[in-house]
């Protein structure tokens, strides 16, 4: 039996019970080749019956599907599709290739621009094909897989659907401020593109509950961040408290577009967190600020918060470049926040590991320290009983005779 016999045969036989496809057999095609050794990070496996499975990577601007069959089978037909939503009849799939000669695998690939998508989005993955031996056993089989969208390298996350982490709240108080360059860095992190309904949202929301630290001492109470408030608000944005207490974190007004977190010291439960991950997955972000060991004594919640949100950083505590100091432009890293800006003005800051999917927003005086960076959020729920494993405890030090462990900035 010639290929395309064999290919219509098995279509008419696999089509469901009264459904007539308007089957078109596919030419040929080049394998698309790729390598997973490539991809950026992931690479994710899923069955395609016994017959055959299927990988699926990505590079910096490419989707790879790979199909294959389980010796003996080989692929004869097949069949791919990725998209956000989900993936209808496999004779609807956009991209097919016949295979005359049979191969062992064949591999497709789709540009992520043209999905429009990015790191972090989730796509929906799906591989079709018929299999056949040397002995002309026949088969049919799909797998089906969900594809988180890995960033690559250094390459930064989009913005939205992020958490941003600063370890000093004072790049925001009045003195801050009074550098332009930090007003516009506050300007970027309320002012962005991204997808989903939050990108529209018009409010943004101050929580210094949870027994705050800044706000127990009073350095980020509205008068304190005075300056900023009027640089979000002449955005077009209001700013609302949120004042929540452990447990209260239920839903997000869907007009939220920013959530600023103030030195918390209540942890976040994992219903909590599930919510602050769908808040993200609609495109919003949310500002992380801790500070440094001494004055904030959370940097354990705060490394938790980051693990179950699916950030890889962690705070390592430390006290870096306390009074105030502007950092010079060699600190900066290029970003959608720290986009325009030339330098930045902070005052006693902890430290900072990125892990390998994290970027960093600025370093500290010496270059060699992360003092801000940025993570792609992890929209996957938590389970509501998972206990996460602490990432970093971090012991009370007294490195630091010199500095003043009721200031934020060490003085």
């Amino acid at each position: 039996m010639g290929v395309f016999a064999l290919v219509a045969a098995l279509g008419a036989c696999s089509s469901p019970q009264g459904v007539n496809p308007t089957m078109v057999v596919p030419g040929p095609r080049d394998d698309a080749g790729g390598d997973p050794a490539q991809a950026c990070s992931e690479v994710a496996e899923g069955p395609m019956g016994k017959a055959g499975g299927m990988l699926v990577w990505n590079t910096a601007d490419t989707l790879y599907v790979r199909l294959s069959g389980v010796s003996p089978w080989q692929l004869t037909e097949s069949h791919a599709y990725a998209g956000t939503a989900a993936p209808g009849s496999w004779w609807s799939f956009p991209a097919q290739a016949v295979h005359d000669p049979y191969v062992d695998t064949f591999t497709y690939a789709f540009s992520l621009a043209d999905l429009g998508v990015g790191a972090g989005d989730t796509l929906q993955v799906a591989g079709h094909a018929f299999f056949m031996t040397p002995s002309y056993s026949f088969a049919e089989a799909q797998g089906q897989v969900e594809f988180v969208v890995q960033r690559c390298g250094n390459v930064p996350p989009q913005p939205g659907k992020d958490i941003v982490v600063y370890n000093d709240i004072n790049p925001f108080d009045n003195k801050g401020m009074a550098n332009p360059n930090n007003q516009l860095m506050v300007k970027n992190l309320v002012v962005y593109t991204t997808s989903g309904p939050r990108d529209t949202g018009t409010k943004v929301l101050f929580d210094r509950g949870r027994q705050s630290v800044c706000g127990g001492t009073g350095e980020c109470n509205d008068a304190n961040l005075a300056t900023m408030r009027s640089v979000i608000q002449a955005q077009g944005f209001s700013i609302e408290e949120l004042n929540s207490t452990q447990g209260s974190i239920t839903a997000i007004a869907p007009e939220v577009k920013v959530i600023f977190l103030w030195n918390p010291r209540e942890t976040f439960t994992n219903a909590e967190v599930n919510v602050l991950k769908g808040f993200a997955a609609e495109g919003g972000r949310v500002v992380f600020i801790g500070e440094w060991q001494g004055y904030y004594d959370a940097i354990t919640l705060e490394n938790d918060f980051l693990g179950k949100m699916g950030a890889v950083m962690t705070n390592t505590g430390q006290a870096v470049d306390c009074g105030y100091n502007t950092l010079p432009s060699a600190s900066l890293r290029p970003h959608q926040i720290t986009q325009g800006m030339t330098d930045v003005t902070i005052a006693c800051s902890s430290v900072l590991v990125p892990g390998p999917n994290d970027y960093p927003l600025y370093y500290d005086s010496t270059n060699t320290k992360v003092l801000s960076a940025v993570a792609t959020i992890d929209v996957t729920p938590l389970p509501l009983g998972l206990v996460q494993p602490t990432q970093l405890q971090v012991s009370p030090q007294s490195i630091y005779p010199l500095l003043n462990p009721g200031s934020s900035t060490g003085h």
